[in-house]
């Protein structure tokens, strides 16, 4: 149940008195029903009878509630004879892959609730402006009911105190549902141990390779790093390069330019290496497998064509549509670029799976392949009007059975592990694969600060990869700043 705001510039009764409405409205407490006594709710809220009598008393003017001298108050026999308004649920967002999602959503909810009808409408944002814009809303008390934000922002809004944590509003998870969420997605989108956000599209971080091509040459996709210049070396050769019109055999986004997609892309590198950023909430980043990593990427790029030399300068979308307009056989990034490869390369869904495989980022040799996981979140502000509602409404999409459909037709995953019985390794041979990586994934940091640190890890990459920084230096360095704008301790291991 939602809390009652004393910081909050909305008189205390008035909102009461949307909490009392909205449980009779959900149908949580139903026509016949005896709500809370003055009592009880001055005790369930902790403020003062006066706002709950004048929330109690308008709510009985407007004919929802029946006050009952000696027995209590009680929802109105009538109290939802009518059709509702409908409810405008205000969205903001920069994934253009939402907006028809949430109407889906919407129309679901309305053939399920025909008297309690629901609408979004969604403010697109672009996304470097998004956070700025969101919280300059917060700022003047226009914010929307739920913003659709990348998961590794959950824990700087939570800490904010815009959002709600979801066990505030409601328990939108039952036991079922709440055990088929992946691990890696829980830890993504939770701050000190509690859930802030919904997580509905999961992505994992991998490398696209051309099967048809890799069919063609004989060659299997690479498992570590090893095969990747094996690789690499062979679409390098003169001959098979000028065979397929390739500009290089790999493209990935390599620094600043490519954003947090750099961090998505090759943070797999430095994990299979055996190193992390923190360990037990201490900088551990300058270590042997963060210095093995970085030489290996710098090596990538130095060592004659293997990638081409200009991958700092790429934007987050560059690689993948190198990728699709066939001047590179593969490319580090995520699961969400598939709309961006099938939209430059013309390609229908059969041409997509006949042309295009999957696999982890290759690993170090002798460690295991593991891939970022990441995706699209729901956060409820807490200036939205109907919190419970949002929620009940946002809980069609962790349902498989209501949304399976909808998201294998748009090749995406959920971070639900009971979306699996709805695919076939045959029929949808990408989101099968990106569903196995799902299970041995692995969070960004979830922390307040984390586009800080995200900042020092993208120009990180950058100075190993052109060389301006020798890869202990540059380990060094980024760790010492990710210390002090953290404020946690740093070791080198």
């Amino acid at each position: 149940m939602t809390t009652v705001d004393r910081a909050s510039p909305v008189p205390i009764y008035h909102q009461l008195k949307s909490l009392i409405r909205e449980r009779i409205e959900l149908g949580i407490w139903r026509p016949g029903d005896r709500i809370p006594t003055e009592h009880e709710l001055c005790d369930l809220y902790g403020i003062s009878r006066a706002p709950v009598r004048q929330a109690l008393t308008e709510l009985a003017q407007e004919g929802l509630v029946t006050r009952r001298p000696g027995l209590g108050t009680f929802v109105h026999a009538d109290a939802l004879s009518a059709t509702l308004p409908e409810v405008s649920i205000r969205a903001m967002g920069s994934d253009p892959y939402w907006p028809p999602v949430l109407d889906y959503i919407g129309r679901i909810w309305n053939v399920e609730h025909p008297r309690q009808r629901i609408a979004f409408n969604v403010e697109s944002v672009a996304y470097d402006g998004f956070y700025r814009q969101l919280n300059a809303a917060v700022g003047r008390g226009t914010a929307p009911d739920v913003a659709i934000v990348d998961c590794v922002h959950v824990a700087e809004l939570a800490k904010t105190g815009y959002v709600y944590a979801i066990d505030e509003v409601n328990s939108w998870l039952d036991p079922q549902r709440q055990a088929e969420l992946y691990p890696a997605f829980a830890a993504a989108n939770s701050y000190d141990g509690r859930l802030y956000a919904l997580p509905f599209r999961a992505d994992v971080s991998l490398l696209w390779y051309r099967q048809d091509w890799f069919a063609q040459e004989g060659i299997a996709p690479p498992r570590d790093w090893d095969d990747l210049r094996h690789v690499a070396e062979h679409f390098s050769k003169p001959a098979v390069k000028a065979s397929y019109g390739l500009e290089a055999p790999l493209a990935f986004p390599g620094g600043r330019a490519g954003g947090e997609s750099t961090v998505y892309s090759l943070m797999p590198f430095v994990w299979s290496a055996g190193s992390d950023v923190f360990q037990d909430d201490v900088v551990v980043l300058d270590g042997p497998g963060t210095r093995r990593a970085l030489a290996f990427l710098r090596d990538l790029v130095a060592q004659g064509g293997l990638s081409l030399p200009d991958v700092t300068f790429f934007q987050w979308s560059t690689a993948p549509w190198m990728f699709a307009k066939g001047k590179v056989a593969m490319s580090l990034g995520g699961s969400y670029e598939t709309d961006i490869i099938m939209d430059a390369s013309g390609w229908t869904r059969e041409e997509f799976m006949a042309r295009v495989g999957c696999v982890a980022p290759p690993a170090a040799p002798g460690g295991a392949p593991v891939s970022a996981v990441g995706g699209t979140s729901h956060v409820v502000l807490r200036q939205s009007k109907h919190p419970g509602l949002v929620l009940d409404v946002l809980r069609i999409a962790a349902d498989p059975d209501a949304v399976g459909g909808l998201f294998r037709s748009r090749f995406q995953n959920s971070p639900f592990s009971a979306f699996n019985a709805f695919l076939s390794s045959e029929a949808e041979p990408v989101l099968t694969q990106v569903s196995r990586l799902i299970t041995s994934g692995r969070a960004r940091p979830s922390i307040p600060e984390y586009a800080l640190v995200s900042r020092q890890l993208q120009a990180m990459f950058e100075a190993a990869v052109v060389g301006t920084l020798p890869v202990d230096e540059a380990a060094r360095r980024t760790a010492e700043f990710i210390s002090v704008v953290t404020e946690r301790r740093y070791v080198r291991t």
